[in-house]
């Protein structure tokens, strides 16, 4: 679709009005977000103003600074795809030195717009995240950074459940299966992963400083790690440790009086503006001040995950791949809320796929005379990997995710998004 064309973005915009209209939609979901024209995200922004007050624009963006899609004239939000990467790898290599490091590298990247980014630990793209975690009891500490971390959670159906999904070659069904929810209709009593997600639901909903509170390292070792979320001069404080044994954290705790373990029940005392706490090996808890929890919310006892149920999904046959169909189809996924509809995810399914092919890297010599749009592939990928030197040692990683990315628009934005 040409998002230039004034025809074009008023049926998208009439796209968004009917949905709002006929089903109360609170939100789109937007594919490809990096890619799209910014007039025409703009265009949809006003819309969005228009519809309902707090009506949600979130796009998918891998690479790039946030803020350049985000901000108070494009989206409401983009997906933060450095804290998901950061998240698994931080516990199978036991160093939460990288989680750290990608708030602040995130915070700082949208410090001015004061964004409530997408978080995940998994989607309909990527391994599921009790298959990529190495040590499955890490889906504890995993999750409740997830729920307690700056951003908006979002839990990929299934997940709940501690079901497995690899990542194939030629095809993602394993990622996506049929599930049967008669197997799992006691989950939340017999599954720990589901108590744990049910309980961590629970937790977030009744605790306003885990969705609004300020973000504030307290405590930072390889295997353990500590922050809290302020808000209204009380914290919150979230504990977590991916080592084997049990560690111990002298912690500043404010002008509170005593602490209670959201998921334990444990009770501490604060002394001199302190708490003592010990957390259990590969486990987490949210610690709440006492005055905070009312009769609407009471601590949730539940138990260390050390080895969840084997998944009860289906094995999923890999066939080889299908000829491409003749025209591009168009899925369009609804996603439901208690009653309301908060999200439309457009997914569109290419022509053709095309073979991998690996290619062997040689140096790329850029003409910085020629504009981003003039310059080919391998060209941006070395724009973009000398700006990242510009601002320090660029990590296998990172280095990772350019030569990955092959999508031409994709690399153009990128490289404008350093300024």
């Amino acid at each position: 679709l040409n998002q230039k064309n004034p025809e074009v973005i008023n049926y998208i915009c009439d796209v968004i009005r009917f949905w709002v209209d006929e089903f109360d939609v609170d939100g789109i979901r937007l594919d490809a977000a990096d890619v799209l024209d910014f007039d025409f995200m703009k265009a949809l922004r006003r819309v969005a103003n228009e519809v309902k007050p707090e009506f949600w624009l979130m796009g998918e963006v891998i690479h790039g600074n946030y803020s350049r899609w985000a901000n108070e004239r494009t989206l409401h939000s983009v997906t933060n795809y450095m804290l998901h990467k950061a998240l698994y790898s931080a516990h199978n290599d036991h160093n939460y030195f990288e989680v750290a490091h990608t708030i602040k590298y995130v915070n700082d990247m949208i410090r001015n717009n004061q964004l409530n980014l997408y978080t995940f630990v998994d989607n309909h793209d990527v391994e599921r995240i009790y298959t990529k975690l190495k040590n499955k009891a890490h889906f504890v500490p995993v999750h409740v950074m997830l729920y307690t971390l700056p951003g908006v959670p979002a839990l990929y159906y299934g997940s709940e459940f501690g079901i497995e999904g690899r990542k194939e070659r030629f095809s993602d069904d394993s990622l996506r299966p049929a599930l049967n929810y008669e197997d799992y209709k006691d989950a939340a009593k017999t599954n720990e992963c589901t108590k744990l997600i049910a309980a961590l639901g629970k937790i977030r909903q009744n605790t306003r400083a885990l969705m609004y509170g300020e973000y504030k390292q307290l405590h930072l070792q390889t295997t353990h790690f500590a922050y809290a979320r302020v808000l209204d001069g009380k914290s919150v404080i979230t504990t977590v440790n991916n080592a084997d044994n049990e560690v111990s954290m002298n912690l500043p705790a404010g002008n509170s009086e005593e602490y209670i373990g959201a998921l334990t029940g444990q009770k501490v005392t604060v002394e001199g503006g302190r708490i003592q706490v010990s957390v259990p090996g590969n486990f987490g808890e949210i610690w709440i001040p006492a005055e905070m929890i009312g009769e609407s919310f009471a601590p949730i006892k539940t138990v260390e995950i050390k080895k969840a149920a084997a998944p009860k999904v289906q094995p999923v046959k890999v066939e080889e791949p299908k000829p491409a169909p003749k025209a591009e189809e168009v899925k369009v996924e609804v996603v439901k809320s208690e009653s309301k509809v908060t999200a439309v995810e457009v997914v569109k399914v290419p022509k053709k796929e095309e073979p991998v092919v690996e290619k062997k890297l040689e140096k790329v010599v850029v003409d910085w005379n020629k504009s981003y749009e003039d310059m080919a592939i391998e060209e941006l990928q070395e724009v973009i990997l000398e700006k990242m030197r510009k601002n320090g040692p660029v990590t296998e990683y990172m280095l990772g995710t350019v030569r990955e990315n092959t999508h031409h628009g994709s690399l153009v934005n990128w490289a404008r998004s350093f300024g």
